[in-house]
């Protein structure tokens, strides 16, 4: 038994080029954490998720490498989140889209698979071995759905 037999073979996408605001209401929308980018011949990229977005809207001196530790004088309103969202959203997803998140193959071992999923908290984009072409999606939506023998689970 493999990934191939958990992920969702039809996965929500964006382009490099989508906009942050795409990304958002794709994550808003389905409750997603995550959602894969990929290139026109649909080659992974990386990852968009829900965290990243949060990276958009919080004080740069939060988000710095070296950032503060202690941001408790900052005392932001929800008019300057909303200031900072307005700056961000029309940002391409490729300037805040991790690059560097776990993939499985579809011939994964299941376990290896669950494992990787438990460890990295996030779901796992599926990509091809020989072209890097997304295939699809193990989340913990469709694992739980698979175990409990019901369908319509959801991306991530």
């Amino acid at each position: 038994m493999t990934a191939r037999l958990l992920m969702n073979d039809r996965p929500v996408t964006l382009r490099r080029t989508d906009r942050l605001r795409d990304a958002a209401e794709i994550i808003l929308t389905h409750h997603f954490r995550n959602v894969p980018v990929v290139d026109d011949a649909g080659r992974y990229l990386g990852v968009i998720s829900s965290n990243r977005l949060l990276k958009a809207i919080l004080p740069k001196a939060a988000t710095m490498d070296e950032g503060m530790a202690d941001l408790s004088f900052v005392k932001d309103t929800l008019d300057d989140l909303r200031e900072r969202w307005h700056e961000a959203e029309s940002l391409p997803v490729s300037e805040l889209m991790d690059t560097d998140v776990r993939t499985v193959t579809p011939d994964t071992s299941l376990t290896e698979t669950l494992l990787d999923l438990y460890r990295n908290r996030t779901s796992l984009p599926v990509v091809e071995e020989e072209t890097g072409r997304l295939v699809g999606i193990v989340s913990h939506w469709g694992v739980g759905m698979a175990v409990l023998g019901r369908s319509g689970g959801q991306q991530a």
